[in-house]
């Protein structure tokens, strides 16, 4: 190790023995220097700091806690000293830079509070001029960096860095959209459309006030103008037990999310994308050693929420990389649900990227796509210059069966010149990235499609205008915890299918194809659960007594509309006498009626003369919160081998009495008596069909 100069882009590593840091390094200042003139061109203004590395994070619950001299006393000693100068040229003294950085101290601290005057209207100022005020603070080097960072801040450099791109992203995006003042922009069509529907229809303008405050938190949550947080502490002890519910209940996630290939293939047909290539390509993306698959994945933008880890399927949107979210994040991988929904969503936009590239060396405009077939693809907004640059890019050979592969990089190599030669007034940057922008704003829209990912619309309608720290907005988010999967699923195929289909037999046909294929396989996953447990198969004869009927309605809930939250509800726990209210208030509520149940239940049952079972269940509390007890693979091992041994120890004939209830209110047998070490007989898969 030495200490970097300034501006060296190793950050402290010795790049002639890391060749790979200094490369990594290098990549991320020219994609992060693209970003700043991209904002710049769409009439942003972010200066460049030439010795601009990495951009700083301050926490202002720490900076706050450590009040400001003790801040200043230990931020002065990190300082570059020869970027602090008087309007003369002379340096600042000590003096003057501890009266700086009190005053930084006071910004930080307030949350910027300190800079309002009470009283006056304000905005946010127009987006364009986001990142052009003082970046006053300047470090001497990645040491002291790095050293403010661990005392200062909350997250680690990685997710410093992927905040940024996100950050920036977003900010080109909106004024790219709306000019270089979005807010107003926004407020202007806004207030326009609510006074003249309210005008064309005054018995319902109460109704036009309801939708434009739902469209301002969508607005809201999309620009990043989100209410600071009220409690750190308050937010921080929320998320950390929603992450531990994710890790102690979702280990069986990957059984359940058979459904996922229902919506894989069913968006494949209707984008007539070629779906033996899609099958190929999923076995392709799940072979471990096909790194290099992975690789062209990542560059082409195909493979990047798997690597960053995310938990917001389940509804979770945590607080930078806290413990918790690592422990949740950890028992999904070991889980294989993020291989396997990774796989999925590489496999689609593969199978999409190729098969657009392979249309534009075929179609020579948009108007030729037939608007049956390609009715999707016409539908993202796709201009004429969008799709003739595409045509002017080389499309790639990946692996001898993905041809055509038009990636934002084959599009990135189309020279300058024969963009100017076909659109001479147009600047050929500009057009090579709005291309690019929507190829992958294509793709990637039908990639959350297939496997269903929670967007905008979802996250903003499930708490997005309350604010964080606070009880109200935290039992909201806790009560809509592994419902995203299901409001996703409706609001996104359910209006796909009741709005773009054309004919009333299309919508029709979309939605029996999604409930049957949804529910079949919701029935796989749930047999394959109950064989899991030890239990055999349930009775999936539908003319076979209410029993058949019952188990295909479950099924029904657990593949195609409550998705991943059937996981819970049907789970071993509701089996075992979880309250129906609670299963549906979620399970942040479910834990606190589990433990209600584990005390106070266990005193009245006691008060009344009865059995109270306390010990086993105090098992299977600790059991069903324990992160990673219920992984679908291990689950049975710990529970005969450890669990079912306790339960019986601690309140003998237990699980005799599971198993009574289990014949007579669910009609099933089990294959592995509980408690036994080694399974009594095979599973009865005549069982399934009523035998």
């Amino acid at each position: 190790m030495r200490k970097a100069v300034k501006g060296d882009f190793s950050l402290g590593f010795n790049t002639t023995e890391l060749p790979a840091a200094k490369a990594g390094a290098k990549a991320w200042l020219e994609g992060t220097e693209a970003l700043r003139r991209r904002f710049n061109a769409a009439g942003g203004d972010i200066g460049k700091l030439e010795s601009w590395a990495v951009p700083q994070h301050h926490s202002q619950l720490r900076v706050s806690k450590a009040g400001r001299d003790a801040w200043v006393r230990e931020t002065l000693p990190l300082l570059d000293r020869a970027k602090y100068f008087n309007e003369d040229g002379s340096a600042m003294s000590d003096a003057q830079l501890v009266d700086f950085l009190g005053q930084a101290w006071t910004t930080i601290a307030t949350g910027g509070v300190n800079k309002m005057t009470p009283g006056q209207v304000t905005g946010t100022g127009a987006r364009a001029n986001r990142g052009s005020e003082s970046r006053q603070i300047h470090f001497a080097g990645p040491d002291e960096y790095l050293a403010y960072q661990a005392k200062f801040g909350e997250r680690d450099l990685y997710s410093v860095m992927v905040g940024h791109v996100g950050g920036i992203a977003k900010d080109i995006a909106m004024v790219e959209t709306l000019g270089p003042n979005p807010n107003h922009a926004y407020r202007l069509m806004r207030d326009t459309m609510l006074q003249a529907e309210s005008m064309a229809d005054p018995k319902k303008s109460g109704k036009f006030e309801e939708q434009a405050v739902s469209l301002d938190n969508l607005y809201n949550y999309v620009a990043g103008r989100t209410q600071p947080i009220a409690s750190e502490r308050m937010a921080q002890a929320f998320d950390t037990l929603r992450n531990w519910l994710i890790a102690s209940r979702l280990g069986s996630a990957f059984v359940t999310s058979f459904s996922d290939e229902a919506t894989l293939h069913l968006t494949a047909r209707l984008n007539n994308l070629p779906e033996l290539q899609l099958v190929a390509n999923q076995l392709s993306t799940l072979n471990p050693a096909n790194r290099g698959e992975l690789r062209m994945a990542r560059r082409a933008g195909l493979a990047l929420d798997t690597m960053l880890g995310e938990l917001n399927r389940f509804g979770n949107e945590h607080l930078g990389n806290t413990a918790s979210s690592r422990v949740a994040n950890t028992v999904m991988r070991l889980s294989g649900l993020n291989a396997i929904t990774d796989a999925r969503r590489r496999a689609f936009g593969v199978t999409m990227m190729d098969t657009i590239g392979a249309l534009t060396r075929e179609v020579d405009s948009v108007k030729a796509l037939d608007s049956t077939d390609w009715r999707i693809l016409k539908s993202k907004g796709i201009t004429e210059q969008d799709w003739q640059v595409w045509r002017m890019a080389k499309t790639e050979d990946w692996d001898g069966r993905n041809t055509t592969m038009l990636t934002p990089e084959a599009i990135a190599r189309v020279p300058d010149a024969k963009i100017a030669a076909a659109f001479p007034d147009a600047n050929p940057t500009q057009i090579r990235e709005e291309a690019i922008t929507k190829l992958l704003g294509t793709v990637m829209e039908e990639v959350d499609m297939a496997v269903i990912q929670p967007g905008a619309r979802e996250r903003a309608m499930m708490g997005a205008g309350l604010q964080r720290g606070t009880l109200k907005g935290e039992l909201t988010r806790s009560f809509f915890l592994f419902k995203s999967f299901p409001i996703a699923m409706i609001m996104r195929h359910w209006e796909r299918a009741i709005g773009a289909m054309p004919t009333t037999a299309g919508k029709a046909g979309y939605i029996a194809a999604l409930m049957a294929s949804t529910t079949v396989l919701g029935m796989a996953s749930m047999q394959v659960n109950e064989l899991l447990n030890g239990r055999d198969p349930k009775n999936m004869n539908p003319f076979d007594g209410k029993s058949g009927v019952k188990n295909w309605g479950a099924a029904l809930l657990k593949g195609g509309s409550l998705g991943i939250y059937g996981d819970f509800l049907f789970s071993e726990s509701t089996q075992h006498g979880g309250g129906p209210l609670a299963a549906v208030q979620g399970p942040v509520f479910s834990l606190f009626e589990d433990a209600i149940g584990l005390t106070q239940g266990n005193l009245v049952q006691m008060a009344q003369g009865k059995d109270t079972n306390f010990g086993a269940e105090l098992v299977r509390f600790v059991k069903s919160n324990t992160p990673g007890a219920n992984l679908w693979y291990a689950k049975a091992a710990l529970d005969h081998l450890v669990f079912h041994q306790l339960q019986e120890m601690m309140s003998p004939g237990y699980l005799g009495r599971i198993q009574s209830r289990a014949r007579r209110e669910f009609g099933q047998e089990w294959w592995w008596t509980p408690g036994e070490v080694i399974p009594d007989r095979a599973p009865n898969f005549a069982a399934g069909v009523g035998q």
